[in-house]
């Protein structure tokens, strides 16, 4: 590609970043009330100059000295300054907001001298930040100093703690990894954390559906851990969280088919017998769960909703234990029962993940070692096993109530995938 072309393109994204940018500014009512008074800043043609400028005092930069750019730079925070001691002067406006978008717009045209990915990562996270102030300010109201002081604690779990445990095994038979157990722990949190921001903002019903959506794609386990704890302290909350455990395990029946379809395609044919049946009864579950928690009642009880706190860390320490015991346990009974005995390696296996038994019994039906009837039945036994522990996590961290729900739904799902079994 001719070198000036790619310049004239990283030149149109630096010119586009910034009328974006201008664009969030001038159509906001806060701008829209600054051009009302007189003031002239914000706005797109603003924005777009300065990022044009940053994108030429880069370009210029490299072919002549390098702190030509710096001086750029300090030209324009200088008028900033000024344009700032004009608005606090003669227009008794305080914000700084604007001002200092302006000089991240100067950067993001420079980044686009750069890199076009970084430049438009760099420029979309500014309007999303900027567009999102109102839902920040309603959100922090609602936030607390305990709530703060949790974040910070998750912050020193996650990126503190983390990374300073060994990511190997450290006992004699070589089953405990302490950055694995950790990395749980870290997981569950964060769970408990998206369905804390989207509770409170779009409300349980349809905040906790979303978490358990998102969350299965990773840990429909974590998911049900999360969920149980949150059970104890909302005790008239009972569907939206059994909504939220299932939709999170009939993600995880839609991960397996696909991880079956990358690895064995030939398994499909009996897989979606089992797996599809079982999923399309979760999803007539979800129906019924959903018109039950209807929009008038689920309103009444989001007032009650106990939300105080967005990291509870003493139940997913809870689950890391857990996690270890049941870790070790299907270490040890896979080593005991051995490639011959496929059902039982299934349904221990089942105890602590269905990825590794899906992966093993895929390439074991690929290579002709076990028939596919046989791996289907494997992988669909794993799954079972894998739901009936999330269940018994509802009994044992989550409420009486949550449990009877959950234990009705969860037995629905389990009664089909026997009878599916019985099909291949």
């Amino acid at each position: 590609m001719n070198p000036e072309f790619g310049i004239l393109v990283n030149f149109v994204v630096a010119l586009g970043l910034g009328a974006l940018i201008g664009m969030e500014r001038e159509v906001t009512q806060l701008g829209r009330k600054q051009r009302q008074d007189g003031i002239e800043f914000s706005g797109l043609r603003t924005y777009s100059l300065i990022s044009l400028l940053g994108f030429a005092s880069a370009y210029l930069a490299s072919s002549f000295e390098s702190w030509f750019f710096g001086g750029v730079l300090l030209v324009v925070s200088a008028f900033l300054l000024v344009e700032y001691w004009q608005q606090s002067n003669f227009f008794k406006f305080f914000g700084v907001t604007s001002e200092f978008a302006a000089i991240a717009t100067f950067l993001v045209g420079a980044t686009a001298m750069i890199s076009l990915v970084i430049a438009t990562a760099f420029g979309v996270a500014i309007v999303v930040i900027l567009a999102m102030k109102k839902w920040i300010r309603e959100f922090l109201k609602k936030v607390s100093e305990l709530e703060f002081i949790a974040t910070v604690k998750f912050i020193i779990v996650a990126f503190v703690v983390l990374p300073l445990l060994p990511n190997q095994a450290v006992d004699p038979w070589g089953l405990v990894n302490p950055h694995n157990a950790w990395l749980m722990v870290v997981f569950i949190s964060a769970i408990s954390f998206v369905g804390y921001v989207l509770t409170k903002t779009i409300g349980a019903k349809k905040g906790l559906g979303i978490t358990g959506l998102v969350g299965g794609l990773a840990s429909s386990t974590a998911v049900a851990t999360s969920m149980s704890e949150q059970s104890k302290k909302n005790l008239k909350l009972n569907s939206p969280f059994t909504f939220a455990v299932i939709i999170a395990s009939a993600v995880m029946f839609v991960r397996v088919g696909f991880e079956v379809f990358v690895l064995n395609k030939e398994l499909l044919g009996n897989l979606i017998i089992t797996l599809g049946i079982m999923l399309m009864v979760s999803f007539g579950v979800l129906g019924f769960l959903w018109w039950k928690s209807s929009d008038k009642e689920q309103r009444q009880k989001s007032k009650d909703l106990n939300l105080n706190s967005p990291f509870q860390l003493s139940p997913a320490l809870k689950f890391g234990i857990f996690y270890i015991f049941i870790l070790v346990f299907a270490d040890l009974a896979n080593r005991y029962f051995g490639e011959s005995g496929i059902y039982a390696a299934s349904a221990v296996s089942g105890l602590a993940d269905v990825d590794a038994i899906t992966i093993s019994l895929s390439n074991l039906a690929k290579s002709g070692e076990i028939v596919a009837s046989v791996a289907v039945r494997g992988i669909t036994l794993a799954v079972m096993v894998n739901t009936l522990v999330k269940l018994s996590i509802v009994y044992l961290f989550g409420s009486k109530k949550f449990f009877k729900q959950a234990f009705v739904a969860f037995g629905v799902v389990l009664l089909s995938g026997v009878l599916a079994i019985l099909l291949v």
